[in-house]
């Protein structure tokens, strides 16, 4: 009896590696933060030309702390889009914090250090009740921060009587103060977008945060609770948008009835000019930060530039929706955006 050997099977060729066609340049150029860098400096560069002045210190001083409200608006507003949602209620928040503190900051009333609390504490429960009726009964989050929105107005109109109020004199002198040269609120805003940055880059609840804002069926296969993540990104977005509005007031001195109506739309901006996506997932505060800059510089040079606020109007709209589209188109091929640089080489070799 003969014995066949066994089939000699071939070994299976080693898989050849794709070589990464994107050099490390257009690589670091494709990192949102970094387009939104590009654009800022682009803007600070032409602003002399459109008007002169417009880069001097006396108008970047006067320009950063109100970029820095806007940068505390937009990193909350940055959390809920990352996980798909929408915070319309920006306005009322900011509106509330800004009037809790201005009427009842004084020592003949609460206080201020008890102002500022109530202000901050009881404007984010208004998202904490977004949070839970969007995340917990998957209702559509447009509508759910718009009827909240209106709440919050409501609120105010209780609580002022319709009549505005004036903000401490301590409070107006942090508000506009200074250290080490930078604005107050600068270093304020740029510590929570450091810590914002850290926590979600750097530590396992932020890639969690992340994976529930890109696939909550995929965090849901895998054991991540999804609901607390939802309700902590409207939560905090009430958060932050409070302390803007208790910044806003001792910036402003008498803020009004409407105070926060100007930074929904600047926030939303400022997070698609950053690049993040309006699909959720992952998100740049650092860009949102660098967004938010770049609306608060647009913002100061039309209105140098002209008068009218129909035309402001029209040439903040067109240069903002001309920054999203190239934010939108760029960020899908880091060759293409190397292309910008380096003519004839914007389309990437075949592999």
């Amino acid at each position: 009896m003969t014995t066949v050997p066994p089939a000699v099977v071939p070994a299976a060729p080693a898989r050849r590696r794709v070589p990464d066609n994107v050099p490390r340049t257009g690589q670091v150029l494709a990192w949102p933060a970094t387009r939104a860098l590009l654009a800022v400096a682009a803007l600070l560069a032409i602003s002399p030309l459109v008007a002169s002045g417009s880069v001097s210190s006396t108008a970047l001083y006067s320009m950063l702390p109100f970029a820095a409200i806007t940068t505390l608006v937009a990193v909350g507003q940055t959390l809920v889009i990352q996980q798909g949602g929408l915070d319309l209620s920006v306005p009322g928040a900011v509106t509330l914090g800004a009037l809790i503190v201005a009427k009842y900051g004084g020592d003949q009333s609460w206080g201020l250090p008890t102002a500022v609390l109530v202000a901050i504490l009881g404007t984010s429960l208004f998202g904490l009740l977004s949070g839970v009726v969007v995340t917990a009964f998957r209702l559509p989050p447009l509508v759910v921060t718009i009827a909240t929105n209106a709440l919050l107005i409501g609120v105010v109109q209780v609580v002022s009587g319709g009549f505005g109020a004036q903000a401490d004199p301590r409070l107006s002198d942090f508000a506009l103060g200074r250290f080490l040269g930078i604005p107050v609120l600068v270093w304020i805003a740029g510590a929570v977008v450091v810590a914002a940055q850290v926590l979600l880059k750097l530590t396992r609840t932020g890639r969690r945060f992340e994976l529930v804002g890109e696939s909550r069926r995929a965090a849901d296969v895998l054991g991540v609770l999804t609901l607390g993540y939802g309700v902590a990104a409207y939560w905090f977005s009430a958060l932050l948008a409070g302390t803007a509005g208790v910044l806003l007031a001792g910036l402003l001195r008498s803020p009004t009835l409407t105070a926060g109506d100007s930074y929904l739309l600047p926030s939303i901006a400022a997070v698609v000019l950053g690049g993040t996506a309006l699909t959720g997932g992952r998100g740049s505060l650092v860009g949102t930060a660098l967004g938010a800059v770049f609306l608060a510089q647009l913002t100061q040079l039309v209105q140098t530039f002209t008068s009218l606020t129909a035309v402001q109007n029209v040439v903040t709209a067109l240069i903002i929706g001309i920054g999203i589209v190239l934010q939108l188109r760029l960020g899908r091929s880091p060759a293409r955006l190397l292309g910008l640089f380096r003519p004839g080489r914007s389309r990437p070799a075949s592999t």
